[in-house]
C-alpha cells in the first residue's frame, strides 16, 4: 500500500512519507510531542520525575481507573483527621486515602514520604478516585506516622 494521504493507514508509510502527507499543524504537534517524550525519558533516566508543567506537556500520563493497582508515596497525612493524599508514581493527580483503607498493625496512619502500594476505587459519595487496600511495599503493613504521646489535663 502506498502512503497517499494523512487519513489513510500509516502501516506502509515511512516516517518521512507520513510527515509529508500531514497538515502543517499536525506535523508541528507531532514533532513537539516527540520532543517532549524524549525530554521526559531523559529526565526519568536521570532519576528525576517530570512534574507540573513538564509532565502536563509530555506524553499524557496514564490515567488511573477504578480497579487499577498503583504505587506511590505518602504526600501528607493528618493523623487527627484520619486522611491524607498519596503522590502516585507517574501521575499528575494525587489520590485521597482514608485511615480505614490502610493495612497497619494497630493505629492506622501514614508517614510522610512512605512508599506505598494500593488499589484504586471510586468514592460512592464524591465519585472521585481514592486509594484502597493501602499497604507498604510487597503488601506489608505500613510504617505509619510516629504517635505523639497523649497527655490529659494533669500532664500525665
Amino acid at each position: 500500500r502506498s502512503c497517499s494521504g494523512f487519513f489513510t493507514s500509516t502501516r506502509s508509510c515511512t516516517p518521512n512519507q507520513m510527515l509529508s502527507t500531514m497538515p502543517p499543524r499536525a506535523t508541528i504537534a507531532l514533532l513537539l510531542a516527540s520532543a517532549c517524550q524524549v525530554s521526559c525519558l531523559v529526565l526519568q533516566a536521570a532519576g528525576a520525575r517530570p512534574r507540573a508543567v513538564v509532565a502536563s506537556r509530555c506524553s499524557p500520563a496514564m490515567s488511573m481507573e477504578e480497579g487499577d493497582a498503583g504505587v506511590g508515596k505518602c504526600k501528607w497525612f493528618d493523623v487527627q483527621k484520619g486522611f491524607g493524599f498519596i503522590d502516585v508514581e507517574n501521575q499528575e493527580q494525587d489520590l485521597f486515602v482514608h485511615q480505614t483503607d490502610i493495612k497497619a498493625k494497630g493505629f492506622r496512619s501514614l508517614a510522610e514520604g512512605e512508599a506505598l502500594e494500593f488499589k484504586v476505587s471510586r468514592d460512592a459519595k464524591t465519585n472521585k478516585l481514592k486509594a484502597i487496600e493501602v499497604t507498604g511495599p510487597g503488601g506489608d503493613f505500613v510504617e505509619g506516622a510516629p504517635r505523639e504521646p497523649y497527655y490529659d489535663d494533669d500532664g500525665y
